[in-house]
């Protein structure tokens, strides 16, 4: 199966935008932190994502059942078929539509360690981020956190800041959205994901479950 090359660019690509950034000051990244701390102990959650590339728009969808176990789905414009990756523990199998096949160890290495950074610790311990406080987005009230380095360039004239904002709900305090973009108003973001919390979300092994759930 043809899933190495392009299975773990997208698999870095999807760790680059998903993981917010550091930054210098410390100031709300702990009110950040305690969102996605809340989140890692939610019975199961889903990331809907969209990244826009150099060949164009790639949609992701992360389904997480804690503590370890892992479904992605990603459409890139280059392919027909879905990439699928599947991790359990240590294990991990992958299909672009051809079926599925278990994957060599350093490449489910791969995506377990993926799996870590993105959704498990997706948060570094020197990020910073300012309180934006209540937030309208889409039609939904947030309370709304963006990184500081790329908001104080912006505010010394730089021509391009890009921001990472993170949105929570204000009744749960569970992270809904990630979004990436330029910091000026109106600009189409570079990444934006959608966060739920299905009550009903299983992950089941596609060629045998070697940690029975």
């Amino acid at each position: 199966m043809a899933l190495g090359r392009f299975g773990f660019a997208v698999l870095a690509l999807a760790a680059s935008a998903a993981a917010p950034s550091g930054a210098v000051a410390a100031d709300c990244g702990a009110e950040v932190a305690a969102a996605f701390e809340r989140q890692r102990k939610t019975p199961a959650f889903r990331l809907v994502a969209d990244t826009k590339g150099d060949q164009g728009l790639v949609k992701m969808q992360i389904d997480y059942v804690p503590p370890d176990r892992m479904h992605q789905t990603v459409t890139h414009p280059n392919h027909t078929a879905p990439l699928e990756t599947i991790a359990i523990g240590r294990w991990a199998w992958g299909t672009m539509g051809a079926g599925w096949e278990e994957l060599q160890p350093q490449f489910a290495q791969s995506v377990t360690a993926f799996t870590k950074q993105t959704l498990v610790d997706p948060i570094p311990s020197d990020s910073s981020f300012e309180c934006l406080g209540k937030v309208a987005f889409e039609g939904k009230d947030y309370v709304a956190y963006r990184t500081k380095s790329t908001a104080d360039a912006a505010a010394a004239g730089g021509s391009t800041a890009i921001a990472r904002t993170v949105y929570v709900d204000p009744a749960s305090g569970l992270p809904m959205l990630n979004v990436v973009a330029d910091v000026k108003p109106g600009t189409e973001p570079l990444f934006k994901g959608i966060f739920s919390y299905p009550a009903d979300l299983r992950i089941e092994a596609p060629l045998g479950d070697p940690n029975p759930k």
